[in-house]
């Protein structure tokens, strides 16, 4: 081994001690990383939801509950930019109305006492320290998507209502489900009431073929489903996604669709305790 060789091992070697590999292809999660999200924070019944995105944006709002702890209302809405330094989250706020947490053109500055994958704790300008939650966990940096509890109902099939007499008999054949909203921490994803199929079929059969006999008017039907629905899931509906609808003349073609739409949810369903129980299903959704 020549000198040169002998001096270069020695510097790759105090260079190697000094900052030592923590794995091929792996990466610690820094602090930039964790703060990503979306977080909530429980104060004075008031749920305070704070959405940080990687692109130095974040904004958050105020959904109000009751003594039930169900969400009734959302009070407000702020918005604005965001960045680390030494030890502190910065929040400037670009826009609000909810001026009481985030005052507009206002700087807060936090100090970070603890940031994990689900919590946080900062201490602010007065000297308390706030709990944050993690609610959910994105994809990636490049996506927001958030988890959405989607509730399947049973295929449902109605007979339309006529403006006369002798107009043709139709069938409304719907294979659709019930889209949550977003829940808060400790939240139970709400269970369907009894009555709540009776009420969308009432909705349903009221119902003439005018009112659905496009995508257009259905999309409209549907809202107005989601409000008869409400009453019975305590406000959780968000949206009714349809996954598949046919007008039918026949019955026969609206026995095939139970008979289809009704083995596809069969095979959903699992054993548990030796009753069977279905299952909410989970999809990729918006916030």
């Amino acid at each position: 081994m020549t000198r040169f060789q002998f001096a270069f091992s020695c510097v790759f070697l105090v260079l190697f001690m000094a900052f030592p590999l923590t794995g091929c292809g792996e990466k610690e999660k820094g602090e930039e990383d964790l703060v990503l999200g979306n977080w909530t924070q429980y104060r004075n019944r008031a749920y305070i939801l704070l959405i940080i995105s990687p692109q130095g944006n974040w904004n958050s709002s105020v959904r109000i509950a009751d003594a039930t702890s169900k969400i009734v209302k959302s009070k407000g809405n702020a918005q604005g930019t965001w960045h680390m330094e030494e030890g502190q989250l910065i929040f400037t706020v670009t826009d609000s109305n909810i001026e009481e947490i985030w005052e507009k053109n206002d700087t807060s500055f936090f100090e970070i006492v603890e940031l994990g994958e689900r919590i946080m704790l900062l201490k602010e300008e007065n000297g308390r320290v706030a709990e944050w939650k993690k609610t959910n966990v994105q994809k990636s940096k490049d996506s927001e998507a958030v988890p959405a509890v989607v509730i399947a109902m049973k295929p449902i099939a109605v007979n339309l209502n006529k403006n006369r007499s002798n107009t043709q008999d139709r069938y409304l054949c719907l294979n659709m489900n019930m889209v949550i909203k977003e829940l808060m921490p400790d939240q139970q994803i709400p269970i369907m009431h009894p009555k709540a199929r009776e009420a969308a079929v009432l909705f349903l059969s009221s119902l003439v073929y005018e009112d659905i006999k496009d995508f257009d008017r259905l999309e409209i039907q549907k809202l107005k489903l989601v409000d008869a629905l409400n009453p019975y899931m305590d406000g959780f509906i968000k949206d009714i996604e349809i996954e598949h609808v046919i007008v039918s003349t026949t019955i026969e073609k609206v026995e095939e669709f139970l008979i289809e739409h009704t083995m596809g949810l069969e095979k959903e369903v699992e054993e548990v305790n030796g009753e069977k129980q279905a299952e909410p299903k989970v999809s990729e959704g918006e916030n």
